[in-house]
């Protein structure tokens, strides 16, 4: 099961990106706010919505910034992807896993370069 989710982690970042750059403008079709006092499972049937478990607003992602602001909803009640991992903890969770990629990398390169000297 953590498995699974530790795979979905990259493709959720991957789909932040997408919908930050190609949701300029709204259209009828992916209004967020029309899905407000519904439930969060339908809120985030559109990737570039927004749910808000505090207000149970949905809203569009604030393309213009990376992370919505505390005056539109607090991290901790954030949900964008998933409904049952807050935005908080999504963040923390993609930097752990970003960080072990660096430091094995890191650790490889040394290794390498420590065996290349003994040679």
């Amino acid at each position: 099961m953590i498995q699974t989710r530790a795979f979905l982690l990259p493709f959720l970042l991957c789909a932040l990106c997408c919908s930050v750059a190609s949701a300029q403008t709204t259209s009828p079709e992916t209004n967020c706010t029309i899905r407000s006092n519904t439930s969060c499972e339908e809120c985030l049937k559109i990737v570039s919505c927004l749910w808000c478990i505090s207000t149970q607003k949905c809203m569009n992602y604030p393309v213009r910034n990376v992370l919505p602001s505390h005056s539109l909803c607090p991290l901790s009640d954030a949900r964008w992807g998933m409904c049952w991992m807050n935005f908080q903890t999504l963040i923390i969770t993609i930097a752990v896993f970003v960080g072990v990629i660096f430091l094995a990398i890191f650790v490889c390169c040394f290794c390498c370069c420590k065996c290349e000297s003994f040679g």
